[in-house]
């Protein structure tokens, strides 16, 4: 019984980690307006991040996802629920609204969020690699922040830098918090981080009351819904489709058995990407253009528009020559 306990208790302190680091980089990194959600309407952001933390987890173990291809299209599928449900962006002006960020910006929040969490439950020390991901992640923080949110948006008003960097550095505080304090017990099988049917119930209650709350507000159209349905369906039935043809891993064997985090690691890569956002923010620029923000918009743009017709391809090929072996 003992263990039946701690069995549950594991996977959502790891849930709750995930959650609060995509919260940040959802939130903060890509910027929706953090600093602008009241008392109730903060506990249910807090509620979906929860919510797509855990269904994006159990995908990720459920359906082998540990290659790049597979995780980008569990990365999209987050992106679109997050423009819709969320960010309300992704229904607003189809199909450009679907590119910067439901396609673009979001699934490089999720992929940097997984990786976080990895970085923070592995037990292992910050290296190199570590150091120049969140420089490199920094300094495109603080361009973004600084011109791109409401270029690529429209609505979203100028941040200023101390705006920025006090909401995230709290941010990131607190997610090492959650991970230092969550309970842990040694899961030693990927299965054991799989949603049960009542918690399937429970997360999945909590994205339809938010997509009936968007639509009966009218920011979510019925018309964009389906769009994005469409396209999250795809996404599915192509990771379903293939889970045969990946080896037998997922992005969580890294955290199986989850280890507390090392503090100090954390801290001086957080630290490195917080001072790394105020170059990028105070680099310089006329009007309301840069030249880094316009070239920041541009990848993110060309991100969104090629990596779905480029991993779909990856995909078919893949299978052809798996069914060619199979014949042959």
């Amino acid at each position: 019984m003992r263990y039946e306990v701690d069995r549950g208790a594991v996977p959502w302190g790891v849930r709750l980690t995930f959650a609060a680091l995509l919260l940040v980089a959802s939130e903060v990194i890509v910027w929706q307006r953090p600093t602008q959600y009241g008392p109730l309407n903060g506990l249910a952001l807090v509620a979906l991040y929860v919510a797509l933390a855990a269904i994006t987890l159990d995908l990720g173990v459920r359906l082998h996802t540990a290659d790049a291809p597979s995780l980008l299209l569990v990365a999209g599928i987050y992106g679109l629920v997050n423009g819709t449900l969320i960010g309300h962006v992704t229904t607003r002006d189809l199909p450009l609204s679907l590119i910067v960020r439901p396609l673009g910006a979001q699934p490089l929040a999720f992929l940097a969020a997984l990786g976080a969490l990895r970085l923070l439950l592995s037990g292992k020390t910050l290296r190199l690699p570590h150091l120049l991901v969140a420089a490199i992640g920094g300094l495109a923080w603080g361009v973004w922040v600084r011109w791109a949110p409401g270029a690529s948006d429209g609505t979203i008003p100028l941040v200023s830098a101390a705006t920025a960097l006090v909401a995230a550095a709290p941010g990131l505080g607190v997610c090492l918090l959650v991970a230092a304090t969550a309970v842990r017990a040694p899961v030693k099988r990927c299965e054991d981080w799989l949603l049960g049917p009542v918690e399937w119930f429970a997360v999945g209650s909590v994205l339809l009351a938010a997509l009936a709350w968007g639509v009966a507000r009218g920011d979510i159209s019925g018309i964009g819904a389906g769009v994005v349905v469409t396209l999250a369906a795809y996404m599915l039935g192509a990771l379903i489709a293939t889970r045969r043809l990946r080896p037998d891993r997922c992005a969580l064997d890294a955290v199986t058995p989850p280890r507390a985090p090392h503090v100090a690691g954390w801290v001086a890569a957080s630290a490195l990407f917080l001072v790394a956002g105020g170059v990028g923010y105070a680099l310089p620029g006329s009007g309301d253009r840069s030249a880094q923000g316009d070239l920041l918009i541009g990848l993110l743009t060309a991100f969104g528009v090629l990596w779905l017709p480029i991993i779909s391809a990856l995909v078919g090929m893949r299978a052809f020559v798996q069914l060619a072996r199979e014949q042959g």
